[in-house]
C-alpha cells in the first residue's frame, strides 16, 4: 500500500486526498465467491436495510444459513418469493447457480486469470453486469488495478477535483485514469471516499 500511495502522490490532487482520506483504504479478500455474488444480486437497487432483511430470509432457506449452487438450484420459486426476492432477481439467482454448476464460472481458476477474463466470465450470469464484475474484482478478489468508468460517483469526483466543465463520459474517465496505473483500484477507493462531498 505504501508503494501505491507514494506513486499516486505524484499527482498533486491525489496527494491532497491521500493526506486527508487514506483511512478509507481497505481491501478485504473473501474466497467464498458464490456468497459474494448472490449478495451482489440481492443488494442491487435496494437500500441496505431492505437488502439485509431479504438476505437473512434468503439464507434461512438453506441448512446452516449457507446457500450453495447445488442447493439454490433445487429451491423452488415460491420459496424465493417468500423471502422477498423479486421475480427478476429469482431469475438472476438461478442463473448464478447454473453458471457455477455447468462450469461457466470456474472460481478455482480466478487467481490465475486476468481481470478482463474474470469480467468476461461473470457477465455471463444474468444480473451481473460489467460494473458489478468490477466491484467483485476490487472488493472480493482485492485486485489493485481496476477502474470502473461507469461509476457515477467516480466521474462526479473527477469533475469536481479536476475541474471538468461537464461530467466526464465513461470513455473520458477511463482515459484519465490511465495516469494511475498500476494502482487504479487504490485511486478509485480514494475517489469514492469523497464522491458525496
Amino acid at each position: 500500500m505504501k508503494e501505491a500511495l507514494d506513486f499516486l502522490k505524484k499527482d498533486k490532487v491525489m496527494k491532497k486526498i491521500i493526506e486527508n482520506k487514506s483511512e478509507c483504504l481497505k481491501l478485504n479478500k473473501n474466497e467464498n465467491y458464490f456468497d459474494e455474488l448472490y449478495q451482489i444480486i440481492i443488494f442491487q437497487q435496494l437500500s441496505g436495510k431492505a437488502a439485509n432483511s431479504i438476505l437473512k430470509k434468503f439464507q434461512a432457506l438453506f441448512p446452516n444459513n449457507k446457500p450453495t449452487a447445488e442447493l439454490l438450484a433445487q429451491v423452488n420459486e415460491d420459496e424465493l418469493q417468500s423471502a422477498g426476492i423479486s421475480r427478476q432477481k429469482r431469475g438472476y439467482l438461478y442463473s448464478l447457480a447454473e453458471k457455477f454448476l455447468d462450469g461457466t464460472i470456474l472460481p478455482g481458476q480466478f487467481q490465475e486469470k486476468s481481470d478482463d477474463e474474470i469480467v468476461d466470465e461473470l457477465v455471463q450470469i444474468k444480473g451481473i453486469g460489467k460494473w458489478s464484475a468490477q466491484m467483485f474484482l476490487i472488493f472480493t478478489l482485492g485486485r489493485i488495478d481496476v477502474f470502473a468508468p461507469d461509476d457515477l460517483g467516480l466521474r462526479k469526483a473527477l469533475q469536481t477535483n479536476y475541474h471538468f466543465e461537464e461530467l466526464p463520459k465513461s470513455k473520458e474517465a477511463k482515459a484519465f485514469a490511465e495516469r494511475w496505473k498500476p494502482y487504479r483500484t487504490i485511486a478509485s477507493l480514494l475517489w469514492r471516499s469523497i464522491a458525496k462531498e
